[in-house]
């Protein structure tokens, strides 16, 4: 609720820290000494703050200052909203100062597995008294939590945004082909697109940009895919790999979890379908403080090609995407 004119205009917070001052000490030159004013100063507001509440707040002869019951019911709740107030002002600072707050972040499932994970490790240690809250989502959904302010930006793969979002790319993640380790294709070092065309694939589900993507590249190099199955999560898709149920086109996210699953990651030769991954927010809208020390951790990740390495992404190259060919 807007505050009318009056309040606004007359400062009413200072009036009633001054307010507090006076009813504490009993006296006017005591308080104005106490809180660094002149006496007419402090008279002044005293007068401002009846003629505002429309109450007469003290009772005053020549030795003493006394507080009216009015006086006495506002003592209690100056007191309580000048601390609040206090608190408020000091907590936005201490943003400001990093050290306390909070990054709302929307993920895409690839990002969040490897990057999100990696990120939070090191955000961590430069930041304890900031918390993250991460929530894996899909394009559409990614888009909802960011119009309606449930997240403050998004990292995912998603550079077709609504009007009212920016996307900034900051990486690439490449697509391999990820195989069981006995599978016959596995001791190469890489593989042509053309040389899946009748396998049987375990895709991400029609209607994500990974399956999208993988349908298009498949298209360039002449063949329709063979889906035996999809599922939406990178997770779920690596299991069924991982049981024989196929082969996949997707990013590698972790090499140290296709390891576990005895799983190999192999680049292509050719086509080589890649996405840029970027920043999404809200547009003509600042991030917060501690939101912008968590971009700009992220901005030092991107600049480290060896640790990218090991979650299947890479710096920027300025070549147009697949999407984009």
């Amino acid at each position: 609720m807007a505050l009318r004119p009056s309040l606004a205009s007359r400062s009413i917070i200072g009036h009633l820290a001054t307010f507090i001052a006076v009813a504490e000490t009993r006296s006017f030159r005591a308080a104005a000494e106490q809180i660094g004013r002149s006496q007419p100063a402090v008279t002044a507001q005293i007068a401002q703050l009846e003629e505002l509440l429309g109450v007469k707040l003290f009772t005053r002869t020549t030795r003493q200052v006394t507080p009216t019951l009015a006086g006495r019911e506002l003592l209690e709740r100056a007191k309580r909203l000048v601390v609040e107030t206090e608190e408020l002002v000091r907590d936005f600072q201490s943003e400001d100062a990093l050290t306390r707050g909070r990054v709302s972040v929307s993920a895409s499932p690839t990002v969040a597995i490897g990057l999100m994970s990696r990120a939070l490790v090191h955000f961590e240690r430069e930041y304890p008294g900031i918390s993250v809250s991460i929530r894996e989502d899909f394009a559409d959904e990614m888009f909802e939590a960011l119009l309606t302010g449930h997240v403050e930006i998004g990292v995912g793969p998603f550079a077709h945004v609504p009007e009212r979002l920016t996307f900034e790319p900051i990486l690439e993640q490449p697509f391999y082909l990820i195989l069981p380790r006995g599978h016959g294709l596995a001791r190469r070092r890489r593989v042509r697109f053309g040389e899946i065309e009748g396998l049987p694939l375990v895709l991400p589900a029609k209607g994500t940009t990974a399956r999208a993507l993988v349908e298009r590249t498949a298209r360039q190099a002449g063949f329709l895919p063979h889906i035996k199955c999809d599922a939406m999560q990178y997770q779920t898709i690596a299991t069924m790999v991982a049981a024989g149920l196929g082969i996949t086109v997707m990013p590698m996210v972790d090499r140290r979890m296709l390891s576990a699953l005895e799983l190999v990651a192999l680049p292509f030769a050719d086509l080589a379908p890649y996405r840029e991954v970027g920043i999404l927010a809200r547009r003509s809208e600042p991030c917060s403080a501690a939101t912008r020390a968590f971009l700009d951790l992220l901005g030092l990740l991107c600049a480290n090609q060896a640790d990218l390495g090991e979650i299947g992404l890479r710096p920027l190259s300025g070549r147009p995407t697949a999407a984009a060919r």
